[in-house]
């Protein structure tokens, strides 16, 4: 198993982060148990890693990776215990395949009883003591790949540098801001000299400072040049055409047919497209199980293509292209396509959605449940597919890169998924945004437009509150309440800001205090402390010094509750209160209660609650009421003792008063005038609409 080229290269490059992903992960196994989230994790390390080498030919490393995938098949469906035996045969396989990885890369001398490490994967224990030398032979490999990495971490820590470079020219922009600044309130200042003797000399500075500050903008002008140029040089580096990781594809693809006993024609153009290096370590994955999931689900066999007049063999196309400062990433078969009612009927099936839920969504939003850890339509499991890992390694690795992707599908034509990635992880443009006094950088590759709106464009439907453009109705979502900043309400009358935000064919309304412009952004790792912190992918530093942090979209795409609601409506409402009246609601049932409170409220009246006639004629004692909404039968005193005993005092005797009830007897419509309503409304027959003509009309 000698394959030196620069795909093996590649190929232990991952191999490493997916062997320490899997040690650490049956640790934690062992410690705490199985779980869905941990058990999903490792299985993507094992089903990635399987696949990649079968990509480069190192078949007995992805035979082992399949076996310890199999065994954590097995402990996720509850067909094998959980014990310290099988963690050992696990993690000795996890030796045995560094030791392969190490051959592959050094064509040293490793010795692995492959076999050996098969049949104890198999039985789920230990039978022979050399299984433990994995370990030990793979050190060489391991001290020879360190080199490597070195040598790139040096090159990412000139990155990074340059990246500070750019900084400090940000930094420099900014005190050329604050210069002018300074000289604009010196002419004003020499104004006020201009009779007297010190004009001259005054004069005279501020020429200098403006002479000084004319050859600083030609300094920073120059060094802005230079710095993006070297930083521009400096990725180019790093930059490797995406032929690096399909070339072998070509190969693997026709293996893979042949063992399906189909027919594919694997098209590539655009190969040329450059991307970062790290990109590409990315998105080799998400190629890999787009890939073979299209020629596995996707293209049909012969016969059955035949007789679908269909050519016998199938087309795989991958097409790359760059959009602006984004690569595009086109996967596109001519197979079978997406089954919308096979979906729907898996994911009731595998307790993803109830049947309600599935079945109210439309076709193009459920294709895009194939994304989700675990589904599969596939009841036969075998070596590619049914296992329930796939699609969602995809979507995992597309948040970690700031990507997105879109899918169509069409029964009986095709499967088409785009990808859409930045060229770089290190610097992107973005725009900064300000929220509860921080200053926040969105992507700028995930935002349409930026809108101003008017409390009066927000609405509600479904509980929801929503905007509409161009005939579609937004979610609209408070980024400060979404993050849990503290607040000030806005004054409702002002325009509002809103990001137009756009992930997987969804659109997000954002609503923020300011935007404050476009601003290149490079990266920076939030660090051990912060690395788990939601809603953050990163930070930042602007011109003036002040940190900035990244938002991840994918998190608030995913995050949306009613806690993030923008609360316009309710704002707008509570500002309108007092202009249009107090009103006092007084039923003892909380339901009768609320919707009465809502309903006076959304329409702008300022409302106060009583539980009951004694608690409502305190609060007329306290304060001033425009009217006052009535239940009768209550405990203690009805509706109509409250409305008698409202007459007789002087702060009260002519504040309109309403009675909603169930009692819809004619002898009951009297009691309630000789008591002293103005209106009296009967709960059977209750809209909204006639409460509010009733309260409009009397407090009018």
């Amino acid at each position: 198993m000698k394959k030196q080229d620069k795909y093996v290269e590649i190929f232990i490059r991952e191999a490493e982060e997916h062997l320490g992903n899997l040690r650490q992960g049956l640790l934690n196994l062992e410690k705490e148990g199985p779980s869905d989230a941990l058990i999903n994790d490792l299985l993507r390390s094992a089903h990635t890693l399987k696949g990649s080498a079968n990509m480069v030919g190192l078949t007995e490393l992805s035979g082992v990776a399949h076996r310890v995938e199999s065994l954590l098949k097995n402990l996720q469906h509850g067909d094998q215990e959980l014990s310290a035996d099988l963690v050992d045969v696990m993690l000795v396989a996890t030796d045995a395949i560094e030791a392969l990885t190490a051959e592959a890369h050094s064509g040293g001398e490793v010795s692995v009883n492959v076999d050996n490490v098969v049949e104890a994967l198999e039985t789920g224990k230990l039978h022979e003591a050399q299984l433990s030398k994995a370990a030990a032979q793979a050190s060489p490999g391991s001290e020879r790949r360190k080199s490597v990495r070195a040598s790139v971490e040096r090159l990412d820590e000139l990155v990074n540098n340059m990246g500070e470079i750019l900084l400090c020219h940000q930094s420099l922009v900014e005190r050329q801001k604050q210069m002018k600044t300074l000289l604009q309130k010196m002419d004003l200042f020499l104004g006020r000299l201009h009779d007297t003797e010190d004009y001259q000399v005054m004069n005279g500075i501020r020429h200098d400072m403006a002479t000084i500050l004319n050859d600083v903008e030609h300094d920073s002008l120059q060094l802005g040049y230079q710095a993006q140029d070297v930083y521009q040089r400096t990725m180019e580096l790093r930059l490797l055409p995406l032929a690096t990781i399909t070339d072998d594809f070509e190969r693997s693809i026709r293996d893979l047919a042949r063992s399906l006993g189909k027919e594919v024609r694997f098209v590539v153009s655009g190969q040329d497209v450059e991307l970062d290096r790290n990109m590409l370590d990315a998105i080799k994955p998400i190629l890999l199980h787009v890939i073979n999931n299209a020629v596995d689900h996707g293209i049909e066999a012969p016969d059955a293509r035949l007789a679908d007049g269909k050519p016998k063999a199938g087309t795989l196309r991958l097409e790359a292209s760059y959009e602006g400062s984004f690569a595009r990433i086109l996967i596109r078969d001519d197979g079978q396509g997406m089954d919308p009612a096979k979906i729907r009927e898996t994911a009731i099936k595998r307790n993803l959605l109830t049947d309600e839920q599935a079945h109210s969504m439309s076709d193009d939003a459920v294709i895009y449940l194939v994304l989700e850890p675990g589904f599969s339509t596939r009841e036969f499991i075998t070596d590619v597919s049914g296992r329930g890992v796939g699609l969602d390694v995809v979507k995992a690795n597309l948040d970690q890169v700031k990507g997105d992707l879109t899918l169509s599908s069409q029964l009986g034509v095709g499967t088409e998924l785009t990808l859409r990635l930045p060229l770089s992880m290190a610097i992107f443009t973005g725009l900064l945004v300000k929220v509860a006094g921080t200053i926040l950088a969105c992507p700028q590759n995930y935002i349409d437009e930026v809108l101003r709106i008017g409390p009066k464009d927000v609405i509600e439907e479904m509980g929801r509150e929503v905007i509409r453009v161009r005939n579609q109705s937004i979610p609209l979502t408070s980024l400060a309440r979404l993050l849990g900043f503290a607040q000030e309400e806005s004054a409702t009358e002002q325009r509002l800001s809103v990001l137009l935000l756009n992930y997987r064919e969804q659109l997000l309304g954002l609503l923020v205090d300011q935007t404050l412009g476009l601003q290149e952004v490079v990266v920076k790792p939030l660090g051990s402390q912060l690395k788990s912190l939601e809603f953050f992918s990163g930070g930042t530093l602007l011109g003036n010094g002040t940190p900035a942090l990244i938002l991840a979209v994918a998190d608030l795409f995913g995050s949306q509750s009613n806690e993030g609601r923008s609360q316009i409506r309710q704002a707008a409402a509570r500002e309108q209160a007092g202009k249009r009246g107090r009103v006092l609601v007084v039923d003892d049932s909380i339901t009768t209660r609320t919707m009465e409170k809502n309903i006076l409220e959304t329409h702008g009246y300022e409302v106060v609650t009583a539980v009951s006639g004694f608690d409502a004629l305190e609060k007329l004692a306290n304060s001033r009421f425009d009217l006052m909404v009535s239940d009768v039968e209550m405990p203690g005193m009805t509706g109509f003792e409250l409305t008698r005993e409202v007459r007789k005092r002087e702060n009260t005797a002519e504040m309109p008063v309403i009675i909603v009830t169930s009692l819809a007897s004619d002898d009951h419509r009297r009691q309630g005038m000789e008591a002293g309503a103005q209106a009296y409304i009967v709960k059977g027959n209750f809209e909204q609409g006639v409460l509010l003509d009733t309260v409009d009309a009397l407090v009018g």
